[in-house]
């Protein structure tokens, strides 16, 4: 449900850019930091997609496929 608000916000953002209002009139009819609006500008822009990239990951699981033969048994 998180994610879905924050594409609908990324919508409204742009669409509202679209429709002529400048990035840090659009971010704070919204809510949202100006420079936040320009990096998703300039997201859609470069890559023709602006929905969030995955964030975290595992950091610790590459230290236990190093040391797997000592870690764990046979």
């Amino acid at each position: 449900m998180v994610d879905r608000f924050f594409l609908d916000l990324r919508v409204r953002l742009l669409a509202a850019i679209d429709d002529g209002m400048s990035c840090r009139a659009a971010a704070a009819r919204l809510g949202v930091a100006p420079s936040t609006a320009i990096r998703w500008l300039v997201l859609r822009r470069e890559a023709n997609d602006f929905a969030a990239k995955p964030q975290g990951s595992d950091m610790g699981s590459y230290r236990v496929d190093e040391r797997a033969s000592d870690i764990l048994p046979v």
